[in-house]
């Protein structure tokens, strides 16, 4: 009886911890966007790895001038960005700073610069079943968390407009 009550609390303790990071309980829905978009990257990246089908989805832009010009674009934003986050700090903009560094991190990995797999992986009741498997495992797991992000959203906004 003790040991369940103890994985009770665990589980309770867990999940308050949860909530607080990735949504602050349901008062913050740039916090559970941002995390909605930070597992919808980690799942489009593994999935790009890990699964062959996925890459029929990544048009992969050529080695040209316009793929230079376009990291080059990046690459300043970026450090613009970086130094004006740094300079004037602020949550919101901490929050939209993650988000991009995501995104680049997205690019690196699949050279996706149309993020037709980032769409295409959107949706959280698609996956790819070839067996059972570690990857399955993972991306059931954080489609769960993603649709429990997308339900912590709506609270979310659900919050902002009776508190206004």
């Amino acid at each position: 009886m003790n040991t369940s009550s103890n994985n009770k609390n665990l589980f309770r303790k867990i999940k308050y911890k949860f909530d607080f990071v990735t949504s602050n309980h349901g008062k913050n829905w740039l916090l559970a966007l941002n995390w909605i978009f930070i597992f919808e990257l980690i799942s489009s990246i593994l999935e790009y790895n890990l699964v062959e089908k996925a890459q029929n989805f990544v048009e992969p832009i050529t080695n040209t001038l316009f793929k230079e010009i376009s990291i080059a674009i990046l690459l300043v934003l970026f450090i613009w960005y970086s130094l004006y986050n740094f300079i004037f700090m602020n949550k919101e903009r901490f929050l939209l700073f993650t988000i991009y560094i995501w995104v680049c991190i997205y690019f690196l990995f699949t050279n996706d610069l149309t993020f037709n797999l980032l769409l295409h992986n959107l949706n959280p009741t698609e996956l790819y079943i070839d067996g059972f498997g570690i990857y399955l495992v993972v991306q059931v797991l954080l489609k769960v968390i993603i649709l429990y992000l997308i339900y912590k959203l709506l609270i979310a906004f659900k919050n902002r407009k009776s508190n206004t």
